[in-house]
């Protein structure tokens, strides 16, 4: 095929597919079966690259480059599409739609740094750009620059008062400052200019259900689900709702429905997990948790979880072994070094549970519990003097935390001690 046929050939199949010139985020999303169009698209992108040292001076190489970008960052193969992206934007650094959906895909994968360096790229071409100063604000607010991000709202707002998404931004913003009912009259703005925007009306959800008006959260997550029903995380929002309100069942159906849309996603799984666990249903929870491990083995909190409910189902060995994985990937883990101590407190091995109580305090020694601990082990290994020290040092902090409960029963041990 020569280069008049190559490029004629991959322009028409991205006709076919008309990837956006700029993507919303929440039209990105994985695809599961490649069609026959998308599968010969690969192909020509790949005799492109072949011979792209060949043509890369044809103007019309980097848009082609650009769409073909465009088709990744839609199917969320976020690393493919910045490296197609890097590469028409060494071909023609002007693309001021390629650096913002570069930054965009850096946002999606949690890289705000260079998220922010891609804006700014966009904003030194087109300082007027609403949408790239709104993604700019959002890289700015993941790193907690509630400021910086601020102003960049308030210019896209300037530039267009209307852009429902610049809008969605301040809801985020005063949400992220806890100023929560600020964050309502925004997102209710936001869709005033669209009533059915999509990620306002789940911003708007979890607000409500963070404000504790459960019927409001309701109504809006409601018709979030009528616009998009296969939307794992309003499906699962739906639950939270009815698991704050202690209605199990129902927040069971809920995360069932989110978990079979969303398998990969471990913290759904665990939200199923802890409903099975409330219900009483340990051997449910324990295969929900173990499902949350298969999404992601890294995982520390599903390790945890599957070792806390195997204590309820009297495994203590399994628990362990669940507990001694977490500190594995995560050594400087307090709270699982303090769940491993109090499972080898269950078994009467003390040195081993005071060890993991004492690398508790030492990671996090503002917790009075894992002293608490610390002193009952170290009385019952007949260590007297380091167990008054340290009844005496749970004691100002539990004073600090105001838990006049630890500090009567702190002071009861003192006395007995002597």
């Amino acid at each position: 095929m020569n280069k008049e046929e190559l490029l004629e050939a991959i322009d028409a199949k991205l006709d076919q597919l008309n990837p956006a010139e700029l993507i919303e985020p929440e039209s990105i999303y994985p695809v599961a079966i490649m069609t026959r169009e998308r599968r010969q698209l690969g192909e020509l992108e790949k005799e492109l690259l072949q011979t792209l040292e060949l043509i890369k001076l044809d103007e019309r190489v980097p848009s082609i480059i650009t769409r073909l970008a465009n088709v990744y960052l839609k199917e969320a193969t976020f690393g493919r599409a910045i490296v197609l992206y890097e590469l028409t934007l060494g071909l023609d650094s002007n693309q001021v739609s390629a650096w913002i959906n570069m930054g965009l895909a850096y946002l999606m994968v949690s890289s705000p740094k260079e998220a922010i360096s891609c804006l700014g790229s966009a904003l030194a071409i087109d300082q007027r750009n609403s949408l790239a100063l709104v993604y700019l604000a959002m890289s700015q607010l993941k790193l907690g620059e509630l400021d910086e991000a601020n102003t960049n709202l308030d210019r896209a707002i300037f530039v267009d008062s209307n852009m429902a998404r610049a809008l969605l931004g301040k809801g985020e913003l005063f949400r992220a400052k806890g100023e929560l009912e600020v964050a309502v009259t925004w997102l209710r703005r936001a869709l005033s200019m669209n009533p059915n925007f999509f990620p306002a009306l789940m911003e708007l959800g979890n607000v409500y259900l963070a404000l504790k008006k459960y019927e409001q959260a309701n109504d809006v997550l409601t018709k979030a689900l009528v616009i998009n029903p296969e939307q794992a995380y309003a499906l699962s929002t739906m639950g939270d709702i009815h698991a704050a309100q202690n209605d199990l069942e129902s927040a069971l159906y809920y995360y069932d429905k989110a978990v079979s849309i969303k398998f990969d996603d471990p913290d759904l799984w665990i939200k199923k997990g802890d409903i099975h666990k409330s219900l009483k249903s340990y051997q449910q929870a324990s295969n929900a948790y173990q499902k949350a491990i298969n999404a992601n083995p890294e995982h520390v909190e599903s390790w945890v979880k599957n070792g806390t409910v195997m204590l309820l189902l009297d495994d203590e060995g399994t628990a362990l072994e669940y507990l001694n994985t977490a500190l594995a990937l995560e050594p400087k883990n307090a709270d699982v070094a303090h769940q491993r101590g109090l499972i080898y407190y269950s078994l009467e091995r003390h040195q081993e549970a005071l060890d993991d109580f004492d690398a508790a305090f030492s990671v996090d020694p503002g917790n009075p519990m894992y002293l608490y601990y610390r002193a009952l082990l170290l009385e019952i290994l007949d260590r007297k003097d380091e167990a008054k020290r340290t009844w005496q040092v749970a004691l100002s902090l539990f004073k600090e935390m105001g838990d006049e409960m630890k500090v009567a029963e702190c002071s009861a041990r003192l006395k007995r001690i002597g």
